[in-house]
């Protein structure tokens, strides 16, 4: 979880002690997977938030897919940079103020965020898409599945807020892709970053 010292890794402990215990009085944890749990404790611990137990989806084995991918060193690419950021990987690109996707939203009269996932799409095609913000950005993925058989790893879709934020989890979901989101509005930079760096964990066998 980050922590180093002694008194911090104590706090992390105690802490991953009261997620799961609230936890179960959430869900039934014998029907999710152990990687499953490991990674809904990390969102939980991460936003404080424990109804994020009953709003997270996984879709199609998405943390195998992306264990082994992260194993495979596949690039991820993220909405924005705050998530770029935060993620303990070397390989994540975010293309947000990159200038030619300035000019493609522009001519094309779409949002930076919808024209960087355009723009990466290269990447995103045996890739990790990680977005936590950006509706639009998950609904050109979404697109650029369907319509131009792109063919990520994995997609993280958490984008959080009340505008078009559900319908575009929804979309991800209608996929046949391996995928983790979230129910309705709640998502996040916090979010994203914890579910990716939780499945970096488990590649590395480090302690989720």
């Amino acid at each position: 979880m980050g922590a180093i010292s002694k008194e911090g890794l104590d706090i992390a402990k105690k802490s991953r002690e009261i997620v799961r215990e609230k936890i179960k009085n959430i869900i039934d944890i014998e029907k999710y997977s152990k990687e499953e749990i490991s990674i809904i404790e990390r969102v939980v611990h991460s936003t404080a938030d424990v109804e994020y137990a009953k709003l997270l989806v996984f879709k199609n084995n998405p943390i195998k897919n992306g264990v082994e991918s992260i194993k495979s060193r596949v690039p991820i690419v993220t909405d924005i940079n705050m998530i770029k950021a935060g993620i303990r990987y070397d390989k994540v690109f975010c293309f947000i103020n990159n200038e030619d996707v300035y000019k493609l939203a522009k001519e094309e009269e779409i949002t930076r965020a919808s024209a960087a996932m355009k723009y990466a799409k290269d990447l995103i095609d045996g890739g990790i898409v990680v977005i936590g913000n950006a509706p639009t950005a998950l609904f050109e993925v979404v697109r650029l599945v369907k319509e131009e058989n792109i063919k990520p790893k994995l997609i993280v879709g958490v984008p959080v807020g009340f505008v078009q934020a559900s319908e575009s989890k929804e979309a991800l979901r209608e996929l046949d892709v391996p995928s983790i989101s979230t129910i309705g509005p709640k998502g996040g930079t916090s979010v994203a970053v914890a579910i990716t760096n939780g499945i970096i964990a488990l590649a590395k066998k480090e302690e989720v």
